[in-house]
């Protein structure tokens, strides 16, 4: 299986509440950003609309780069997580802080549901 960092932006960044769940499969923690719209909601966690076009501000997160032998354990968790939230998976270009893009894994949704309000900021929370 193909390794593909997940970039979080939300509660499974490290130090938020659900970054517990998959703290003992993440290696490094690496920021990064993506082009996209952040909403928050009443459930207590962000959103990404995307995929972003280019130009729009960033959103701001990490690239969780998984231990050896873990990644399957650690998008096993991760698609539990986000699926019973209702996000999408897939993968888009996210830019390093070195400017390198590369390819990660994100969790987003197309369009905003009616309970989310836009986020005005690049960084959550």
């Amino acid at each position: 299986m193909e390794v593909i960092p997940v970039f979080a932006y939300g509660t499974l960044k490290p130090g938020e509440k659900m970054f517990r769940h998959i703290s003992h499969t993440v290696r490094e923690a690496v920021p990064a950003s993506i082009p996209g719209r952040l909403y928050e909601t009443p459930f207590g966690y962000p959103l990404l609309v995307g995929p972003g076009e280019e130009g729009e501000p960033p959103v701001n997160g990490v690239l969780l780069v998984p231990l050896e032998g873990l990644y399957e354990e650690m998008i096993r968790i991760i698609d539990v997580i986000e699926g019973e939230a209702g996000f999408e998976k897939g993968t888009m270009e996210v830019a390093l802080e070195s400017g390198q893009r590369v390819t990660a894994l994100i969790y987003y949704y197309r369009e905003a549901p009616p309970y989310a309000r836009p986020f005005y900021g690049s960084e959550w929370p």
